[in-house]
């Protein structure tokens, strides 16, 4: 369906590949398409996941109008690597972004139904040293409710 698209991003051989990285790939450009006219070129400005790459970028304002497209807020990217992880681990990861853009960002993916346990947030933010988010984290999980 994107094929050209996939190529100019160098994504071709996983989108003729996997139809899961397709599928997701697919998923990202419509929801991109699907944003109100004054979001749509900040979408299209970004590489894929766009979604993933919203969060790390701390565009609020973007990731809340790409989720309100219906895209999954636990999201994988289906590269086979490291980078294959939800939105809010590559938000956890991220050294850039200060605590209130990250808070802001993660109770967005969290109330679109992220879950705070998936692909392991919290043990990320810690690996990073960022124990403000970490605790943010565990504040939200499953785990720290029941605990």
């Amino acid at each position: 369906m994107h094929t050209d698209i996939a190529a100019a991003m160098g994504f071709d051989d996983l989108y003729s590949g996997s139809e899961a990285f397709r599928e997701r790939f697919d998923e990202m450009l419509d929801a991109v398409k699907a944003l109100p006219e004054g979001l749509r070129e900040r979408g299209r400005s970004l590489m894929y996941p766009q979604l993933h790459n919203a969060c790390v970028m701390g565009d609020v304002e973007l990731v809340r109008a790409l989720l309100a497209t219906g895209l999954d807020p636990d999201a994988y990217t289906y590269t086979d690597d490291d980078e294959d992880q939800t939105p809010l681990v590559w938000l956890a990861r991220d050294v850039e972004l200060n605590f209130e853009v990250k808070r802001q960002i993660a109770e967005a993916l969290l109330a679109a139904g992220a879950s705070a346990e998936e692909g392991e947030p919290e043990w990320e933010a810690e690996a990073i040293g960022d124990k403000d988010f970490a605790d943010f984290l565990r504040s939200k999980s499953r785990l720290g409710e029941i605990g």
